[in-house]
């Protein structure tokens, strides 16, 4: 697709070398291209996968995608507004919306289907001259020495192997990724016995990108399963394989019809694009990286699929390795700061995975007297003042806070710090009056964004960090919003201040706040300036 990479030194052909290209590579390949990174990207497959693997997302993801300038040619075959039922036979005992963002200004819980979603990402590659693209090739061994990852590809039309240089690698290559075993890392975790099978379809008819859908958890202990309808008539249904079934049993018609009659579809109504048998596992890599070579997405945790958070968890990963090589690569960092990525993330998605897991629980009680139990005890809590509403909103979720032991965040820390946690996205309003999003104004630029009463310290502005400076509501009703000046005119970064006891926050690229002006010390001063001078980041293309 792109053949414009740059040529590199005698001694990298480029600097970064991604492995694997469904949504995670994908993510990595633009965030790269946007920072101007020379990087290749390497394929198996010639063509998108057709088979819809994955078909949800989350508001950390989208915040990702729309800083890209991605999010929006997405969301025209998404669906956004998702109700969540978890139900028992004909008895619906929790609903759920899966709109909610937490304050990212992205919506929540998107649907999709996944070649529509890779197609879009592998466009947004195309602006990038210095990210070239290599379909139809396998990566079948690696070395590398203090300076270089050097990787043999081998083609799948059986031509010559071939081998490309690059500073560094990352491994978006899936749970059975070939770059983790030629690494000799690990995958260590356990494999649920339990055989499930997957039925995706397609309706004749198409339902509207802005229709609500109703995703539904069927949580009946004679078969377990989920629906899934998706946008444009695709459909997706599982269940469990009960004892004396097999696989190929289901696979006939007769299997087939009896399945889908089971959730009320005729089978003569839809078109069956395939059905296959799987299991799950649920798997983390003992290490994340090894020397030059980074683990993301698949490659580096396997989750269990409840929560639907295999996605996101790998666009997380990627957008948090990134900026840091961009660091590295253009503003010349020291090499340890990549060494934050693995303990800055590995905890969320051991939370994920202990929360999809607890969804898989409720869903998958077999004993009769646990599950009236689980219908009666949920009933009941949904009707308890101010926790119903909680839960209702998929309040349960764990929010997206990255791992501060061993991160890159200010050593010191004051009771209410809110460091690791991401600034939220309102609508902001500068001196044209003009609503834009936070982000696009933060610009993928380490940023002091602050009250008149807590302006960006000297040492900061030397070192090239980027102010964003906020005035309150009543600058918008006397018109007087002054230039580089912007007005919350919600409130929601005044209120997140609020809760910090803080008057400003300094945010990494990533859009997670470093420290607030209660935290910040003179060691942080020289910190950030080794990650800021001289890096390259480009606008939102």
């Amino acid at each position: 697709m792109i053949s414009s990479n740059t040529v590199g030194s005698p001694a990298h052909d480029v600097d970064v070398i991604v492995i694997g290209l469904g949504p995670t590579g994908a993510t990595a390949a633009n965030l790269l291209g946007q920072r101007g990174i020379r990087a290749v990207v390497v394929e198996r497959d010639i063509s998108i996968y057709p088979r819809q693997r994955a078909i949800a997302s989350d508001e950390d993801a989208h915040r990702v995608w729309q800083g890209l300038g991605l999010f929006d040619d997405m969301l025209a075959t998404m669906s956004a507004d998702v109700r969540v039922h978890f139900k028992n036979g004909d008895r619906t005992f929790l609903s759920m919306t899966s709109s909610e963002s937490h304050g990212q200004g992205v919506p929540g819980m998107c649907y999709y289907h996944q070649p529509e979603l890779e197609r879009v990402l592998r466009q947004g590659i195309e602006r990038y001259p210095t990210v070239t693209l290599m379909p139809g090739y396998d990566a079948v061994d690696l070395a590398q020495d203090e300076e270089s990852v050097t990787v043999t590809l081998r083609p799948a039309d059986g031509g010559p192997d071939r081998k490309i240089t690059g500073r560094y690698l990352i491994a978006c290559d899936g749970g059975s990724s070939s770059i983790r075993k030629l690494l000799g890392i690990a995958l260590p975790g356990k494999h649920i016995e339990e055989p499930w099978f997957d039925i995706q379809l397609r309706a004749w008819y198409d339902l509207p990108v802005d229709a609500p859908l109703d995703f539904t958890f069927i949580s009946d202990p004679r078969r377990p399963g989920v629906d899934c309808p998706c946008p444009m008539g695709y459909h997706r249904v599982e269940f469990r394989v009960n004892k004396g079934e097999t696989v190929e049993q289901l696979q006939t018609e007769e299997g087939l019809r009896g399945l889908l009659a089971e959730r009320g579809i005729d089978y003569d109504q839809v078109e069956i694009y395939r059905s296959w048998g799987y299991t799950f596992h649920i798997r983390q890599a003992e290490q994340w990286s090894k020397g030059r070579a980074f683990l993301a997405g698949d490659a580096a945790h396997i989750m269990p699929p409840f929560a639907g958070q295999g996605v996101s968890s790998g666009v997380r990963d990627v957008a948090n390795l990134c900026w840091k090589l961009d660091a590295v690569l253009n503003a010349h960092a020291d090499p340890s700061l990549l060494d934050t990525y693995e303990p800055e993330r590995r905890p969320n998605v051991t939370k994920l995975t202990a929360f999809s897991l607890r969804i898989g629980k409720l869903v998958m009680l077999g004993n009769p007297t646990a599950v009236r139990l689980r219908d009666n005890v949920i009933r009941a809590a949904m009707l308890v003042p101010g926790l119903g509403p909680v839960i209702t909103k998929n309040g349960l979720k764990p929010r997206y806070e990255l791992g501060t032991k061993g991160g890159f965040f200010a050593r010191t820390t004051r009771r209410r710090s809110p460091r690791g946690t991401f600034i939220c996205q309102p609508w902001v309003v500068g001196s044209d009056l003009a609503p834009v999003r936070l982000d696009t104004v933060l610009n993928n630029n380490w940023t002091w964004i602050g009250f008149p009463s807590a302006p960006i310290p000297r040492a900061l502005a030397e070192a090239g960090v980027h102010e964003v400076k906020l005035e309150y509501s009543s600058a918008i009703a006397t018109h007087t919003v002054a230039p580089g000046h912007y007005v919350d005119s919600e409130g929601d970064v005044e209120r997140q201040m609020r809760t910090s006891r803080a008057q400003g926050f300094l945010v990494r690229p990533d859009r997670f706040i470093y420290c607030s002006d209660r935290d910040i010390t003179a060691d942080d001063y020289a910190r950030v300036a080794s990650v800021v001078a001289g890096a390259r980041l480009a606008n939102y293309a």
